[in-house]
């Protein structure tokens, strides 16, 4: 399956391709973990919502250098990656949290997206 240099393309249980990445960065603070999630489609191109954007989820998560000796950089990367795959994860992230960074719920979104035609609506 096509995708970009460091990613995973997992298949969701709803037939999805999604490209996946996630990266660890130094910052002042500990450990910044970047988790990505593209959706694509059989050929490694980029799922687009009903205004023609692709449909992508991020994540960053910033965990004190404690914390990630402690649980390793591996275990929390791998939260990061089942967040915006849309699935259950350890951390005790806020599921409004875990809901904007669905992969899941932008594909359910992706067909809704784009201007409301008031008049109809009214």
């Amino acid at each position: 399956m096509p995708c970009l240099a460091g990613e995973q393309v997992v298949e969701l249980d709803t037939g999805s391709l999604v490209a996946t990445s996630c990266s660890c960065e130094r910052v002042a603070t500990g450990v910044a973990f970047r988790a990505k999630a593209r959706a694509i489609d059989g050929e490694g191109e980029p799922v687009l919502d009903a205004e023609g954007r692709p449909v992508v989820t991020e994540l960053s998560h910033v965990a004190p250098v404690a914390v990630v000796d402690a649980e390793t950089a591996s275990v929390i990367s791998r939260d990061c990656l089942l967040a915006v795959l849309g699935e259950p994860v350890t951390r005790p992230w806020a599921d409004v949290l875990l809901s904007s960074v669905s992969i899941r719920v932008s594909l359910a979104a992706a067909p809704i997206s784009g201007p409301v035609d008031a008049g109809a609506v009214l």
